[in-house]
């Protein structure tokens, strides 16, 4: 099991809201509404984890608990995007703009979003940029 240094009681405790909590300070948790404050985390990060139907409720929940200005860090598998432009205009229209975008892995594309508000859209608007396509597996 993973053994925590003596520094990490004084470090923040960190919500996973993935499905594991690996270490002792972190929390797991995999529904959209995560037990959080508003307003409450500096950064968030979805790393491989974009993976249900409903992209949306992920990212306006994290929208809902990031700081003014957080910080939110997208890892995806590149085939998994169609047209990389819209799904930042999708994101863009949810509360962010786009910090940083690295599409030079061929297996991964990395994206650092910044929050400057509450979504821009209502909640029946139409964001046809949040439909990945299936993750693609090759053997080796």
């Amino acid at each position: 099991m993973f053994e925590e240094p003596e520094w990490a009681e004084e470090a923040p405790v960190v919500a996973d809201l993935g499905s594991v909590a690996l270490r002792p300070r972190t929390t797991a948790d995999s529904q959209i509404k995560v037990p959080l404050e508003d307003e409450s985390v500096d950064v968030a990060v979805f790393c491989l984890s974009l993976m249900g139907t409903n992209i949306r409720d992920f990212l306006e929940e994290a929208n809902r608990v990031l700081k003014p200005g957080g910080l939110l860090k997208v890892a995806e598998v590149s085939s998994r995007f169609e047209d990389v432009r819209t799904f930042l205009g999708a994101v863009t229209k949810l509360g962010f703009k786009v910090i940083s975008k690295d599409l030079t892995n061929s297996h991964f594309f990395l994206f650092d979003f910044q929050k400057t508000g509450p979504p821009r859209v209502g909640p029946k608007a139409q964001l046809s940029g949040l439909k990945l396509q299936p993750c693609l597996y090759k053997r080796r």
